[in-house]
C-alpha cells in the first residue's frame, strides 16, 4: 500500500512538473507572439500613416524634390505594409500552446537573426540616401530626384533602424525566460527529456 501511494505521489508530482514546463513554454510563446504583434502593428501604422500623409502632401508639393520625397515614402511603405500584414496575421493565428520546444527556440532565434540582418540593411539604406544626396551635387538634371529619394531613404531607413534595434532589445529581454525553460531539458543518446528537480 505504501509503495503504491508513493508511486502515485511521484507520478502526480511528475505530471504537475511536466504541466509546469508546458505552461512556462506557452507563456514564453504568448509573450514572444505578443511582442511580434505589437511590432507589426507599429510597422503597419507607420506605413498607413506614411500613405495618408504623403498622399495628401503629394497633391501640392512645394517643389519637384518634395514631390519625389513624398512619392518615395509611399513606395517604401508599400513594402512595410506587405511585411506587417502577414507578420501580424501569423502572430494572431499561431496557437502558442501548440508550439514545441524546438519550434519555439527556432522561431525565437530566427526572429533575432532577421532583426539584426534588417538593422544592417537599414544602415545600408541610410548610407544609400546620403550617397544619393552627394550624387545630386554632380548631376543637375537629376538633382531633384536624387535629393528627394535620398531624403526618403534616410528617413525610412532611420525609422526602420530604430524599430529593428528596439524590437531586438525587447526580444532579447525574453531570453531569461527561455533559458529557465532550457535548464530543465537534458539531452542524451535517446533524445530530449525533462529534468525534474525535487
Amino acid at each position: 500500500m505504501k509503495k503504491s501511494l508513493f508511486l502515485t505521489f511521484i507520478l502526480v508530482f511528475i505530471t504537475f512538473q511536466a504541466l509546469g514546463q508546458s505552461s512556462e513554454l506557452t507563456t514564453f510563446n504568448v509573450d514572444r507572439l505578443a511582442l511580434n504583434k505589437v511590432g507589426m502593428i507599429v510597422l503597419g501604422s507607420w506605413a498607413i500613416g506614411n500613405f495618408a500623409t504623403n498622399a495628401v502632401l503629394l497633391k501640392n508639393p512645394s517643389s519637384k524634390e518634395q514631390g519625389h520625397f513624398y512619392r518615395m515614402n509611399i513606395y517604401w511603405n508599400v513594402v512595410n505594409l506587405a511585411l506587417a500584414v502577414p507578420g501580424l496575421r501569423n502572430s494572431l493565428i499561431t496557437d502558442p500552446s501548440a508550439l514545441s520546444l524546438t519550434t519555439s527556440i527556432s522561431d525565437y532565434h530566427q526572429m533575432g537573426k532577421v532583426l539584426l540582418v534588417n538593422a544592417g540593411l537599414d544602415v545600408a539604406y541610410i548610407t544609400g540616401g546620403f550617397l544619393m544626396k552627394e550624387m545630386a551635387k554632380t548631376r543637375p538634371n537629376k538633382q531633384d530626384l536624387l535629393n528627394g529619394y535620398g531624403k526618403s531613404l534616410i528617413l525610412q531607413g532611420g525609422f526602420l533602424f530604430a524599430f529593428d534595434l528596439v524590437m531586438y532589445g525587447l526580444l532579447q529581454s525574453k531570453s531569461d525566460n527561455l533559458n529557465k525553460i532550457l535548464e530543465t531539458v537534458t539531452v542524451n543518446a535517446d533524445g530530449f527529456s525533462l529534468a525534474f528537480r525535487f
